[in-house]
């Protein structure tokens, strides 16, 4: 947890977060927040001044913000709450709790240079507006340099481990057996 807080202390979160007086505005006005009850950017400034980091690091909830800088926008204090959502999310993912999907899709993309392959009726629609064919994704070399500079091999493996963790902890206080 002290590595935690360092690293959320070293972009000034907790005193960034400090400046607000729990108004609403933000939450009131997050798109997100329209149609998830449980994305509430306001408690979340709040649990990073409570100090409740480890907590918030393994909400699931954190990864739909849109970073649409609404709440920036609407903050009386201009607290870059998208911009600490930003932060927070960095800090899960190198702990291991960023959610499968992305996961898999960083893997995509590491793999192949593309999140999903393009569909004939995308490209056909390009094609027909005369727009180039889209470029073919990055290549082996490309793709293996970048990696390598991003040692995502290791990260990849500290996701899949944090994640079985989770899991396993998960079923050991719900009951049910692990997925």
């Amino acid at each position: 947890m002290e590595n935690l807080k360092e690293s959320l202390i070293e972009f000034d979160l907790p005193k960034r977060a400090r400046a607000c007086y729990q108004c609403g505005a933000c939450t009131g006005g997050c798109p997100v927040g329209r149609f998830r009850w449980d994305f509430n950017p306001r408690r979340f400034i709040e649990m990073i001044v409570r100090g409740q980091l480890e907590e918030l690091i393994r909400k699931p909830t954190i990864w739909l913000c849109s970073h649409c800088l609404t709440c920036l926008e609407r903050c009386p204090q201009q607290i870059e709450v998208s911009e600490i959502i930003m932060h927070v999310k960095n800090a899960s993912a190198q702990r291991g709790y960023a959610p499968e999907n992305d996961v898999k899709m960083a893997d995509r993309i590491m793999s192949r240079g593309w999140s999903e392959e393009p569909i004939k009726r995308m490209l056909k629609k390009r094609n027909n507006l005369g727009l180039p064919e889209p470029a073919p994704g990055i290549g082996a070399e490309e793709l293996e340099a970048l990696a390598s500079s991003l040692d995502w091999a290791a990260k990849m493996e500290t996701f899949k481990r944090r994640e079985t963790e989770v899991r396993e902890a998960d079923s050991e206080t719900d009951g049910n057996p692990a997925e």
